[in-house]
């Protein structure tokens, strides 16, 4: 949960004024509202009207968030109905002049126990106990948190201190002090004690100078290496510096180390040299040979080095690979050699390299499907029985190429009214509907996980069909994944926006569920989602793509805001869709993966393997994000088919002939 937002949304503050000097101006501001409202704020909430509630919420909230506000106000009593309430009154006290005090905190929680608020009022609780210096009572409170930052656990070991409990708050300094990266500046007169009592030691010191280095803080490993005054270890950390400066010092270092030490040394030069480029970290592992540690995390690293160099498609790089990895003690490095030998189509290769992946990945669709493929492209034949009837993109294609019908497996469990009536009628469920009303849904997903904390697993699980009813489709989906509900298609395959999908899909001559299965994967039907890198809405357009296919496309566009609006979205979702499918000859693989990677991305990977059958280039696309974009996309056309009763194919009869058993 995104508490940052939530904090940002709800806790800006204004320099508050004197009471008496606000009282005059509360009482013109109450009486505007009235007049803006058209109705006495005291009948709205008499009567019940959540609208105008709303209204009058909103405009409340305001002076509240500006300390203007008291809880004595007619206006502030009578929304005390209202669901988001608890809110308004998390406003005042969080501007109040002075801060949150301790009975503040004591009464919002009485009154609204369970809620999520409250855990962000004890933060703030927290940080005016330091600043009134009530350290006691910040240890008290700390006890509570559920997750502390760096920050609140040096308070704590400095409210420890301040007890008497010397012995106990170096400890916990040590842990916090030896971490790889700087630590916030209110554990520095902590620290500073812990020096002049030389709490500090060379081997502690030494540990963070490793820790450093390992997250590339090279700055901080010498300032760390400053305190190693053990010489032998003061050499240890002499040589990491080295191998971080050099990497390839390792290579002669490694001859004369053994244990974590090797390990950790080798994992510092083999992470530098692959910030300086992914073929500097392969060749210096080469050089190692078997001399490299394989502990767990230098496995990841011969992974993550190994993956890197395979995702470059070469095939003169299988012999290296095959070097850098004898044992296969990288499942994932493991995987992508298939994919190399996939690409050369050397099916026994093929079949030798999935018996070397763990039992458990040998057993998943994926490469249950390719050791079919592989046994039948040998000689043999290709066996689908345990993947025939399972719902996935791999369970799919052999369902297809065997003629078989597809499997959903679906299983949606039905509530009774006796379970659902208390949940539809909750003080969380009103709430969540009022923010979703408002748009507020960052906050709502708190809401939403406070509240299914208090609720048992079935309760869970219906309280995830409530808001699907809603309309909040992405919480459903969402919801149906932590909860396990992986066979309940209805709950996870919502029929949203079905006229807008159809209608704006059939004007490009485009497949409506093709359309409808890329704005499920993308946004998971919610309209106001926005990627990291900027992509927004339903279909997740990036502005810049979506000014340039307007323009194309001659579709009225003011501007990124209209992108959370489902009917522009969706138009220019479509019109770009099609775009990618009539450059691509109408192959939705590789539109759809140009809708996610980019056009100039697909044709860089076609280049050179045109002629390669459809389902190994598919395997064969570098960015696992995209490759499994693509296999989701075309499977959830599947179950929106099957879940309407519409004829259903994973593939059109033109890709299906590009399969690796139909282009024999």
């Amino acid at each position: 949960m995104n508490w940052h937002c939530l904090r940002t949304h709800f806790t800006k503050r204004f320099e508050p004024a004197r009471l008496s000097a606000l009282l005059p101006r509360i009482l013109l501001v109450i009486t505007l509202i009235s007049t803006a409202l058209f109705i006495n704020p005291l009948q709205a909430a008499n009567n019940g009207d959540l609208d105008a509630q709303r209204e009058l919420f909103l405009k409340l909230e305001k002076l509240a968030k500006q300390d203007k506000i008291q809880p004595t106000d007619d206006a502030y009593a009578q929304l005390s109905s209202y669901p988001l309430f608890p809110y308004l009154e998390y406003n005042r006290l969080v501007a109040k002049s002075g801060g949150v005090s301790e009975a503040d905190f004591r009464r919002y929680e009485a009154r609204f126990p369970n809620l999520h608020l409250g855990r962000l009022l004890r933060t703030r609780l927290l940080t005016g106990l330091i600043d009134r210096g009530q350290w006691e009572t910040y240890a008290k409170y700390y006890a509570d948190l559920d997750s502390p930052n760096a920050e609140q656990q040096c308070l704590f070991a400095r409210s420890v201190y301040r007890a008497g409990d010397k012995p106990r708050a170096y400890e916990l300094g040590r842990d916090l002090w030896v971490a790889g990266n700087s630590q916030p500046k209110v554990c520095d007169p902590l620290f500073k004690e812990m020096r002049a009592d030389s709490a500090i030691d060379s081997e502690l010191a030494l540990e963070r100078t490793l820790n450093a280095l390992e997250q590339n803080q090279s700055g901080l490993a010498g300032y760390a290496k400053r305190f190693i005054t053990q010489k032998s270890l003061r050499n240890i950390a002499e040589d990491a510096l080295a191998v971080y400066r050099s990497p390839e010092k390792i290579v002669e270092l490694s001859r004369g180390m053994r244990g974590e030490l090797q390990a950790r040394l080798q994992k510092i030069a083999v992470q530098r040299a692959y910030r300086k480029g992914y073929e500097r970290a392969l060749n210096l592992l080469l050089q190692l040979g078997d001399q490299f540690n394989l502990t767990a995390e230098n496995v990841e690293l011969l992974g993550k080095v190994g993956v890197r160099a395979a995702k470059e498609l070469r095939s003169e790089d299988r012999e290296k690979l095959a070097k850098l990895d004898p044992s296969y003690a990288s499942p994932n490095l493991t995987e992508w050699r298939i994919r190399l030998a996939l690409q050369d189509k050397d099916w026994l290769e093929v079949k030798h390299l999935i018996t070397k992946l763990p039992v458990e990945l040998q057993g998943n669709n994926r490469w249950r499907y390719w050791a079919g493929i592989a046994n039948e492209r040998s000689g043999g034949r290709a066996d689908f029985t345990k993947i025939l009837k399972q719902r996935s993109f791999y369970g799919f294609i052999a369902a297809e190429l065997k003629q078989q019908p597809f499997e959903l497996n679906q299983q949606s469990p039905q509530f009774s009214e006796a379970l659902l009536e208390p949940l539809r009628n909750s003080a969380q469920m009103a709430r969540i509907k009022e923010l979703v009303k408002l748009d507020r849904y960052t906050v709502a997903r708190s809401e939403w996980n406070s509240w299914i904390a208090t609720l048992d697993a079935q309760q869970r699980q219906a309280a995830a069909r409530l808001m699907a009813h809603i309309g909040w489709y992405q919480m459903g989906i969402l919801a149906a994944a932590y909860e396990g509900l992986w066979n309940d298609m209805v709950l996870r395959f919502p029929e949203a926006y079905p006229e807008l999908f159809v209608k704006e899909s059939n004007q490009r001559n485009i497949d409506p569920l093709w359309s409808l299965a890329v704005s499920r994967q993308e946004s998971a039907l919610f309209p106001w989602a926005r990627s990291p890198v900027g992509a927004r809405g339903l279909m997740q357009l990036m502005p810049a793509t979506a000014k340039r296919t307007a323009q194309k496309a001659r579709i009225p566009y003011r501007g990124p805001h209209e992108l959370y609006e489902a009917h522009t979205n969706v138009r220019l979702g479509t019109a770009y869709l099609a775009q990618m499918a009539k450059q691509f000859d109408g192959n939705r693989a590789y539109a759809t993966a140009a809708y996610n990677a980019g056009p100039h991305r697909v044709t860089r990977w076609l280049k050179g393997r045109e002629d390669l059958p459809l389902d190994i280039w598919i395997e064969l696309i570098p960015f696992d994000e995209t490759r499994t974009y693509v296999q989701n996309v075309l499977s959830f056309r599947v179950i929106y088919a099957q879940l309407r009763g519409e004829p259903r194919t994973l593939f059109s009869d033109a890709e299906r002939k590009a399969l690796v058993l139909a282009s024999r």
